[in-house]
């Protein structure tokens, strides 16, 4: 309850088709990780959330992985956030977190003034290059989504009219547009879910579940995805 807690607080595609996308030699297993790491996703049972984190279990520090899971060592994310020599961790602002423990963690994270993620954009970097733009989401601390799928109802240039639109970002924060995603679904020019050449919408007030954060080669976008995804463990972490 109190992982699903966090998940809560740091966090805030596609009608049925038959066609399985072609998805990128994508190589990430728990089996990757080093001795002493676990994935921060329920203990590898559930990965809604923060796709790419790994924690080392004594200290309770924070590491990223790329897409094939390796650990990104003196990497600068979205947004400021980065990696050092080792790959850990750390903030935009200079704070490492590194907790101790998952408790210890929760008592920061809600010790902490409440600052509402939005979308960000970097005008120094090119508006699209080979397919990843200069938008990204989160805080003043970090891009919330690394290598991961969320649905979002605001859209990069503000526009907002009651629908989730499904994006996706690659292991640097960046919004990928107008181009194909490593799990092969196409995204226009602001970054949303293309099926069948229209825009995939889904409307919150009709669907109870809540489609929210999904990792690249994991995207859910109907109730027949959603039971598949339950019974299967996602095969690319």
């Amino acid at each position: 309850m109190k992982k699903r807690l966090i998940g809560a607080i740091l966090s805030a595609a596609l009608s049925i088709t038959l066609a399985t996308p072609a998805f990128a030699a994508i190589i990430w297993t728990p089996d990757k990780l080093p001795e002493g790491y676990t994935t921060n996703e329920w203990e590898n049972k559930d990965f809604s959330f923060y796709s790419g984190n790994a924690i080392k279990r004594d200290t309770y520090t924070y590491y990223v992985k790329d897409l094939h899971g390796n650990f990104m060592k003196n990497a600068t994310f979205a947004g400021g956030s980065r990696t050092d020599e080792n790959g850990a961790f750390i903030f935009a602002d200079g704070f490492v977190p590194s907790y101790g423990t998952s408790d210890a963690e929760i008592e920061y994270i809600l010790s902490q003034p409440y600052e509402q993620d939005r979308w960000h954009q970097e005008t120094l970097k090119p508006v699209n290059k080979k397919g990843i733009s200069n938008y990204w989401y989160g805080d003043s601390k970090t891009s919330r989504y690394k290598s991961n799928w969320d649905w979002l109802m605001v859209a990069p240039d503000g526009t907002e009219d009651g629908l989730k639109y499904a994006y996706c970002f690659n292991e640097y924060g960046y919004l990928y547009t107008n181009t194909i995603t490593p799990d092969g679904y196409m995204v226009n020019a602001l970054g949303q879910l293309m099926i069948d050449g229209n825009v995939k919408t889904i409307n919150p007030r009709e669907i109870i579940s809540n489609y929210n954060n999904y990792p690249i080669g994991y995207l859910i976008y109907d109730p027949q995805t959603r039971a598949e995804r339950e019974a299967t463990p996602n095969p690319y972490f």
